[in-house]
């Protein structure tokens, strides 16, 4: 300085001493002055100016070419890692080997835990692994199944390109899709919709309501299960910076469970910063999963790491000591920041290469040789961001404000800050040019780095953030009053605005927003979302100032009681509602009073004592609200007095005050259709009206007014939802249990048996919705005299209402009496007196006097009937002799019923047999043929009478005796499989003889009127024959056959070929015959030909999965089995027992000629060939149809000759001679016939739905 204030030196010039120059000589070239000399310790000398660093043949600068520009380097196994990627790719390796596995993915922030999942990623991709991931934002703290929303959205696009070839971007599009390809249903698109409210309407998210968390949690299970099967293998990432929701937890443990047995090849990873929080109701995932924690890097670690970042880990190139301290203390310990210091460092030319020492090392100058941790500056951000440094301000604006919005976020949810600060192509332009951003999908971007991410937040203080999210509070509303509001979709746009309102301290917005938002959360029937939006709403409401109005106070505390009841969280939601009645009430006593908050306050509380069965406190709440909201509410559309109304009359009804409650239902549903008329009203919403009518109106035992307004229901239901949905179940039971009290029984059963299936299916056998399906198909059948049938399914019913409800439990009251009712018929006195006299017990612990009490007097009447029994009649003890096991023969009425037909089956071999029974049905409604008795041959027998009774009982005719044929020429060979249906079922009232069943039918039919149709083994005919000659000779018109003639001859014996029917049992076969023609019995027999000529498309019988009968969709799924199964046996060698009575001339040419119309396929012996199948031949259903002699001359053509006088008849002769008159027409028949077997047994609910199907069927 002196130097230079003399003028002897320039200045900012640098001067060094003598010692200085001698400690840095070897790393700076020094020029000594000429003319400045300096004092020193030894003297005067010439001083020395540094020029330039040295570089020293000992040294050299690394060169930093392999480093990427990103601080992103390549994934290294360090010790630490390798163990925990060890477990990880163990769990990979189970899954794929279809041990379904949890993995969870513990660490702090910057410790690679994207790299490790990355990595895993990349191995499961390697094996064919399909891997979805999900992306989370701040805001979903406040939501349900945020995990799953990417996750279940990648998955049903996915699904839609994979099997149905189709690439599409719109979830909607994708899921119409593949519904209507029927690889999911309209049920499955209500329960995505509580993930994805985008893919469903208000119509199927009202569905949502009501419905359990535990139910909800196994419908999304369900379905999610159908999305990831096809995917198989699978990987499932879930990765966030935080706790993931119960509601989500609960769906992994469902999964994690199921798994095992529906989706084995699957892997669930879970990521988070923090050691996860598992609630304790699925606390056996702590025990099941795998874990793997990651955890700072030690100093040995980060030396590794140094070098592998250097490019010298291979080369036997250590690195300085100090450099190691140094940036191990910086980074402490995370892999990203000793990335970043190192990027920083060399772009700092700091790193050199000692080769004297063979290490790596910082080069600093002299001044801080000593200390190089000083070198690297403190805050971390400032070398993160280094490389924006240039950044104009404007992007430094955009860093911010994104910083401000959080990792991700929406495009569309922004697109108002555009405007001003053109932020989204301001945000495309930093991630093209500087990678700060990636785009997650179509419209959703995150932070790439979230070091970057971390820094840029650190640059801003309190105030600032709060004065950004002010700003975008401020565009907002001045986006919403220019009515742009509505183009930012596909998002919760309250939830995002109430965000930014809190944290800019805005709190009446915020209270305002978050109402809206939790008003939208209930629209999509989002309770736990919901529930959350309101108690945000309150805690904004308690830091305004002054204080808001009443009504302001009190409603969100309301609607999150009303939103905890939809919960189940009955005691918390008591709690809440109570304290606000409390206010409203003191609030009535006062000036500011608000009645309809009241009203609002009083009703939320009745809705909640009715959901606990407390009736009284429930009726004298209402009682206090109905007449204010009258007052309030004049308009005679108005929704929320008819909420109220309804909500009364169901309180009034199960209470047992059924006149009035008819009353207000009616009152109800005329709100609610005028509101529907006006769009204000979904049809299902209607449809709970139709049904709270119904129940009232059953009470009263109005059931000819009950049935229409449950019809209604069911018919509005059956229109928006799958057939298998649990509201559709509910209409079922509703429909048949008023069909029984109307004498309809018969036309009841196939209504309950569906009801008792989806019931099965959807809520399991050990709940009390299955239990209440299974007493209504009790009482149809004690109806119709199968008290015995009646009475298995109510001790079923009642064993699992008594483990469900607690002990006396009102609902089992009916039950109790019903199956009281059903004990009395089958002469068990003593035991339904104990029945009844217990449910008297039950009805005096549950109701007061006079409540319900035509249910009290019932009871007590029977106990004093049955007591006069006992005593009167010891006999009546002995109630197994009682019981009739035997079905009476209908009464014979040709006239009314048509011709009395007997039917010999074998049943569950093909579905031929079952498609004649479902033709059987149509023409006995045509009463162009009675049905009088159907026998069962063909080993084993038993199984196949189970599979006709339960056949017979769906179409409606449980009246039908069935009987157990012989083995049909099986004795002592391996029974033959029947395949299996759900409707199938024992039954004690089957005839243990069907001969006898046979013998008993013709004694009580009308001379020379019956026809015996054969479409199985003709042993039981020719047992019949043997047995009951002159009986069978007087009685029987005409024998039917499904099977084939030798070449026939006039005047010569028709002589049976080697039909399959015919080779079962030969000898009976030439039996039946030979008696037939020698006692003067015409017969006609349909042959296989006649099939062939008449082909039916696979179409039109798929069309009839339309009507979702049972029957039907069984029959479609057991006929691609079986035809799958022929394929299997044609191609084997004719002597291999497996082809079971198969002929040797079906072999492989004919299957293909036969279904295929062509010689051969490209398809082994081994593998499914039914997609090649365009039609298929029916052979028992035309010969059924020969039976009814409008049809024999409409459609087919007969080749006759005479025998003894008698016709005998066949209708193909060959391959040329079908006999068919015209296919087409034919086919067309059969289809309209079909059809109305299902229409009429389901009671034409689908009537409309079929019928469009019906006049674009391409024959």
């Amino acid at each position: 300085m002196a130097a230079r204030l003399m003028g002897k030196a320039p200045n900012r010039g640098i001067l060094a001493s003598k010692r200085v120059y001698t400690n840095s000589k070897k790393f700076i070239l020094f020029r000594q002055s000429e003319h400045l000399k300096v004092k020193g310790k030894d003297g005067f000398f010439h001083a020395y100016i540094p020029e330039a660093r040295a570089f020293a043949p000992s040294t050299s600068i690394i060169d930093d070419g392999n480093l990427s520009d990103s601080p992103e380097q390549p994934f290294i196994l360090l010790p630490s890692r390798e163990y925990e990627m060890t477990k990880m790719l163990r769990a990979l390796h189970e899954a794929e080997v279809s041990i379904p596995k949890v993995l969870i993915l513990c660490g702090g922030p910057f410790l690679g835990k994207s790299r490790m999942i990355s990595s895993l990623s990349e191995n499961a991709i390697s094996a064919n692994f399909t891997v979805l991931q999900s992306f989370r934002t701040s805001l979903d703290s406040f939501t349900s199944y945020f995990p799953f929303r990417q996750i279940t959205l990648t998955a049903l696009l996915m699904c839609a390109s994979k099997l149905l070839g189709q690439v599409t971007d719109d979830e909607v599009a994708a899921i119409e899709m593949l519904i209507e390809n029927k690889i999911l249903t309209k049920t499955d698109r209500v329960v995505l919709g509580s993930i994805l409210p985008t893919v469903s309407d208000s119509q199927l998210l009202s569905l949502l309501k009501g419905q359990s968390t535990t139910a909800l949690t196994k419908s999304i299970s369900d379905t999610l299960i159908k999305l990831f099967v096809p995917l198989q293998p699978i990987m499932v990432v879930f990765e966030g910076d935080g706790e993931i929701d119960p509601s989500s937890w609960s769906v992994i443990s469902e999964m994690q469970q199921r798994a095992v047995v529906e989706c084995s090849r699957l892997l669930l990873v879970i990521s988070s910063r923090n050691v996860l929080t598992i609630p304790s109701a699925v606390s056996h995932l702590q025990r099941e999963a795998e874990y793997a924690k990651l955890t700072p890097l030690d100093k040995y670690e980060t030396e590794i790491y140094l070098e592998v970042l250097l490019g010298v880990h291979d080369k036997g190139i250590g690195v300085d000591q100090k450099l190691l301290d140094a940036v191990h203390d910086r980074a402490n310990g995370c892999p990203s920041f000793i990335e970043y210091i190192v990027s920083w460092a060399l772009g700092k030319k700091m790193i050199e290469y000692d080769e004297g020492k063979n290490v790596m090392s910082f080069n600093l100058p002299v001044t801080q040789s000593e200390d190089v941790a000083a070198a690297i500056p403190k805050e971390l951000s400032s070398i993160v961001l280094a490389s924006f440094n240039d950044l104009p301000a404007i992007l430094w604006d955009v860093l911010k404000i994104a910083s401000c919005i959080g990792f991700s976020f929406d495009e569309n949810a922004y697109e108002a800050l555009d405007e001003n600060l053109d932020f989204m192509p301001r945000v495309k332009t930093l991630a093209a040019t500087h990678d700060v951003f990636e785009r997650i999908d179509g419209h959703r971007y995150k932070w790439k780095h979230q070091a970057v991410y971390e820094a840029v937040k650190s640059l801003l203080i309190g105030n600032q953030r709060a004065q950004i999210h002010s700003m975008i509070v401020d565009v907002f509303e001045h986006y919403h009053k220019n009515g742009h509001f509505s183009n930012m979709v596909k998002c919760d746009l309250h939830r995002l605005f109430a965000w930014h309102c809190t944290l800019a301290g805005k709190w009446d917005a915020a209270y305002n927003q978050y109402m809206e938002a939790g008003k939208r959360a209930e629209e999509t029937y989002n309770f736990p979302e919901a529930a959350k939006m309101y108690e945000e709403a309150i805690s904004s409401q308690k830091k305004i100032d002054p204080l808001p109005l009443l009504r302001s106070r009190l409603l969100p505390t309301v609607k999150l009681g009303n939103c905890l009841r939809e919960l189940a969280r009955y005691n918390d939601a008591e709690e809440v509602l109570k304290t606000c009645l409390e206010e409203a009430e003191r609030a009535m006593k006062k000036s500011d009073a608000d009645e309809q908050m009241y009203v609002h306050s009083l009703t939320a509380l009745a809705a909640l004592n009715q959901a606990q069965s407390k009736y009284n406190e429930a009726k004298e709440l209402y009682e206090k609200a109905l007449p204010i909201a009258r007052n309030l509410q004049e308009s005679r559309t108005s929704l929320w007095l008819a909420v109220h109304i309804a909500g009364y009359a169901e309180t009034l009804r199960k209470s047992g005050d059924l006149p009035t409650a008819e009353t207000l239902h009616w009152e109800a549903l005329h709100i609610r259709s005028c509101s529907a008329n006006e769009g204000a009203c979904t049809s299902l919403e209607l449809a709970i009206s139709y049904t709270q009518l119904g129940c009232t109106l059953f009470g009263q035992k109005k059931y000819e007014e009950a049935y229409k307004q449950h019809r209604l229901a069911l018919k509005t239901r059956f229109e928006y939802l799958d057939f298998s949905h649990g509201h559709v179940s509910e209409s079922l039971n509703y429909c048949a249990e008023a069909l029984c009290s109307l004498g309809r029984a018969a036309d009841g059963i196939p209504l309950a048996i569906h009801a008792v299936n989806i019931r099965k299916v959807v809520f399991g056998t050990s709940h009390p919705a299955y239990a209440h399906a299974l007493s209504i198909l009790a009482s149809c059948y004690h109806a119709v005299g199968r008290s015995c049938d009646a009475r298995d399914y109510f001790e079923e019913c009642l064993s699992i209402c008594e483990a469900v409800f607690q002990k006396n439990h009102a609902n089992i009251i009916p039950n109790l009496m019903n199956y009281g009712k059903v004990l009395c018929s089958t002469g068990d006195y003593e035991k339904a007196k104990s029945v009844f006299q217990r449910a008297i017990v039950i009805h005096k612990k549950n109701f007061t006097e006079g409540q319900r009490a035509s249910e009290l007097e019932t009871c007590q009447s029977q106990v004093q009937e049955l007591t006069e029994k006992i005593e009167s009649n010891t006999k009546a003890l002995q109630c197994a002799s009682v019981c009739e096991r035997n079905m009476p023969i209908p009464t014979v009425d040709i006239k009314k019923k048509g011709t009395p037909i007997i039917v010999i089956t074998d049943i569950g071999r093909d579905v031929d047999d079952e498609y004649a029974l479902v033709l059987l049905a149509s023409l006995a409604r045509m009463h162009l043929l009675d049905p009088i008795a159907v026998v069962a041959t063909l080993s084993p027998q038993r199984e196949r009478a189970y599979l006709a009774r339960g056949v017979l009982d769906i179409l409606g005719f449980p009246n039908i005796p069935i009987g157990i044929g012989s083995c049909g020429g099986a004795k002592g060979k391996a029974g033959l499989d029947v395949y299996s249906a759900e409707y199938s079922r024992s039954c004690s009232c089957i005839y243990e003889c069907g001969v006898e069943l046979m013998a008993r039918a013709l004694s009580a039919s009308p001379d020379k009127s019956v026809q015996v149709f054969c479409i199985g083994s003709l042993t039981d005919a020719a047992t019949l024959m043997k047995d009951h000659e002159e009986l069978f000779v007087k009685k029987v018109k005409e024998v039917s056959v499904m099977g084939g003639l030798n070449e026939i001859e006039e005047g010569k014996f028709v002589v049976p070929d080697t039909a399959y029917n015919n080779n079962c049992d030969a000898p009976s076969a030439a039996y039946v015959y030979q008696k037939c023609q020698e006692l003067c019995i015409p017969t006609i027999t349909l042959s296989r030909y006649a099939a062939y000529g008449c082909p039916i498309p696979t179409a039109v019988l798929d069309n009839l999965k339309k009507t979702e009968h049972m029957v039907v969709n069984n029959i479609v799924n057991v006929r691609t089995a079986s035809i799958n199964e022929l394929w299997k046996k044609v191609n084997m060698p004719t002597s291999d027992t497996r082809r079971e009575k198969l002929p040797p001339r079906c072999n492989r040419l004919w299957f293909c000629q036969t279904f295929l119309g062509r010689d051969d396929v490209e398809t082994d012996g081994a593998s499914p060939i039914m997609s090649h199948v365009e039609k298929l031949n029916m052979y028992d259903p035309l010969a059924l149809l020969c039976c009814v002699p409008a049809y024999r001359e409409a459609h087919f053509r007969m080749e006759t000759v005479t025998v003894n006088g008698v016709p005998q008849s066949v209708v193909g002769l060959s391959q040329d001679q079908t006999g068919i008159v015209d296919p087409e027409v034919l086919c067309a028949e059969l289809f309209s016939l079909f059809r109305l077997a299902f229409l009429r047994s389901l009671q034409n609910i689908c009537k409309r739905r079929v019928a469009m199907q019906r006049t674009s069927m391409d024959f």
